[in-house]
């Protein structure tokens, strides 16, 4: 394989792509697990990448990379539930491995006879790690028969750090977003229930808290939310019986 390593600009390149690239579904030719698979095979000497991610603990694993062959392989693994790229997935990177070799032979008997099939002799996967977790791997296999060199590796996993960093801030901002979305909702909920109990209690000159039983049971009569009977209460689409 070749042993040229890029130069800086064109690595600050590939890093600057990576934190700006959007998390998207690996369909996307724009999204951040492509911009991996594509600079992967682009900086690496001369192999073909792929991206695994899995978002989630319902084992959905997503697959980006570049060229047909490559992501049959790749989707191929994943439904035999086997090849570097899973192992992977523990956080530990798996180290330059002859496909054509016992621990390969061994290790993953379907990955490796159809990787060699298509010309590949050696595999090395990398971890998207943040911290001790990992959430995918960007594996590497090389054409020829020669190791891949340490240098290659390391920047390899530099890169896929880097893109873990981007999932698990978007994952983050994921979660935030929810929890305003949830705060939100139970502040409107909470303000439209308060409106909901004074618009009662001075129709029917009861007080406050007579409102508030009489909304709660007429929503739990009727198994219905409180804040939509609330609602439906200041819109003046619903009066309740007091008595």
């Amino acid at each position: 394989m070749t042993t040229i390593f890029p130069p800086p600009q064109r690595l600050a390149e590939a890093f600057v792509d990576l934190a700006a690239s959007p998390v998207t579904a690996a369909s996307d030719p724009t999204g951040l697990l492509a911009c991996l698979a594509l600079h992967g095979s682009e900086l690496l000497g001369d192999c073909a990448a792929v991206v695994l991610y899995a978002p989630d603990k319902s084992g959905r694993v997503e697959v980006a990379g570049v060229g047909e062959d490559l992501m049959r392989l790749a989707h191929s693994a994943v439904g035999w539930g086997e090849g570097p790229g899973q192992d992977a997935f523990s956080g530990r990177p798996v180290a330059d491995t002859a496909l054509d070799g016992d621990l390969a032979r061994s290790k993953w008997p379907r990955f490796s006879a159809r990787a060699l099939e298509l010309g590949y002799g050696r595999v090395a996967a990398l971890p998207l790690r943040v911290g001790q977790e990992a959430s995918g791997a960007l594996v590497l296999l090389e054409p020829g028969s020669t190791p891949l060199l340490p240098q290659l590796l390391a920047l390899g996993q530099s890169l896929a750090d880097a893109a873990g960093w981007v999932l698990e801030r978007d994952r983050q901002l994921i979660e935030t977003r929810a929890l305003a979305d949830q705060l939100e909702h139970a502040l409107v909920s909470r303000v439209v229930i308060e409106q909901a109990k004074g618009t009662l209690a001075a129709r029917h000159a009861i007080s406050v808290d007579e409102a508030f039983r009489v909304l709660r049971a007429h929503a739990r009569s009727n198994r219905r939310r409180l804040s939509d009977v609330a609602r439906e209460v200041v819109d003046r689409t619903l009066d309740l019986p007091t008595g």
